[in-house]
């Protein structure tokens, strides 16, 4: 069975896409952010749930999924909307490969505002398949 989680993918896509972020990792590996004025704005990129969409078909063990991906925008209040917007430029409609379907955007949330820090954490899912082997 190949594991369909494009998280390696996505980071790529967001460094690549968005010259303004000064940190784009996986947030389970992230260092910790210490240096606010250095290593933000920050997009910290998570697989949040897979889930089944789906029965699984057993002529060929094959069953639709739903990968859920989550962001941490860490930025400053300036930077909070241009930064915003060149992730969702970068994502939304974008298609990882043959097998998944186009990125959607799912909806966000700011979770923490202190001093001029803003924590917006949003949601991206992408339908493909969990394929096994006959």
């Amino acid at each position: 069975m190949t594991d369909p989680d494009i998280i390696d993918a996505m980071i790529q896509r967001v460094r690549d896409q968005c010259p303004g972020l000064a940190t784009v990792d996986e947030a389970w590996f992230a260092e910790p952010i210490d240096n606010l004025d250095a290593q933000t704005p920050a997009a910290l990129i998570y697989l949040a749930e897979d889930s089944a969409s789906g029965d699984m078909e057993t002529i060929r063990p094959t069953q639709r999924i739903t990968l859920s991906y989550g962001i941490w925008l860490v930025c400053k209040r300036p930077d909070f909307r241009p930064q915003r917007h060149a992730i969702r430029q970068a994502l939304f409609g974008h298609g990882f490969s043959e097998t998944h379907d186009s990125m959607a955007y799912r909806g966000g949330q700011t979770t923490d505002i202190r001093g001029e820090l803003i924590w917006w954490r949003e949601f991206w899912n992408v339908d493909t398949w969990l394929r096994g082997t006959q």
